[in-house]
């Protein structure tokens, strides 16, 4: 049923949280991608808030104002760690341009599909993605990376929902190779 889009094995969860500017800054969301780290992590929008992890947590944000370890666009950060590298990629860009405007002085992830085929590149195979947005689409599907979790954050007002999404590298096969190696 998996090319059907129907799946049953997903970890599903629901939360109502209170919106906030660094999405970090809620308790709730910040459990939920604490509970999904494994291993080596980068985070590759990191903002202010810090992530609590018993690994190494590479912090890159476009921002050199903030506390981070790069400074790189998330669209050519395989150019700046090892291919390979990574347990886990933390994706957490501004989630509209009304964020972007309001957090990073209108600055924004440039192409959404070119960073995650470097997130592709800089992922070991057994490790994952962890993305938060407005929408439940994460890694392309010609990748190959299957879906493990999905999280509803509600806001319980007017403001879109915040949704959590996790999808892990399956590895490399025959038919869907990994992008630029």
């Amino acid at each position: 049923a998996a090319h059907s889009g129907e799946r049953t094995d997903i970890d599903l969860s629901y939360f109502t949280v209170q919106p906030n500017r660094w999405t970090f800054e809620s308790a709730k969301i910040r459990r939920w991608v604490e509970q999904h780290l494994q291993g080596r992590v980068l985070n590759a929008c990191a903002g202010k808030t810090f992530l609590t992890h018993d690994h190494e947590i590479v912090r890159n944000d476009i921002d050199e104002e903030r506390d981070a370890d790069l400074y790189v666009d998330v669209c050519e950060i395989a150019d700046h760690v090892d291919a390979d590298s990574f347990d886990t990629v933390v994706y957490d860009p501004p989630f509209s341009q009304y964020q972007a405007t309001r957090s990073y002085d209108g600055r924004d992830v440039g192409d959404d599909g070119v960073a995650k085929q470097q997130f592709d590149t800089v992922l070991r195979t057994g490790g994952r993605v962890i993305q938060l947005g407005y929408s439940t689409t994460c890694m392309p599907m010609q990748l190959g990376y299957p879906r493990k979790a999905v999280a509803v954050f509600n806001t319980l007002g007017r403001m879109n929902d915040y949704l959590g999404v996790v999808d892990e590298h399956a590895g490399e096969s025959d038919s869907e190779p990994r992008w630029f190696k």
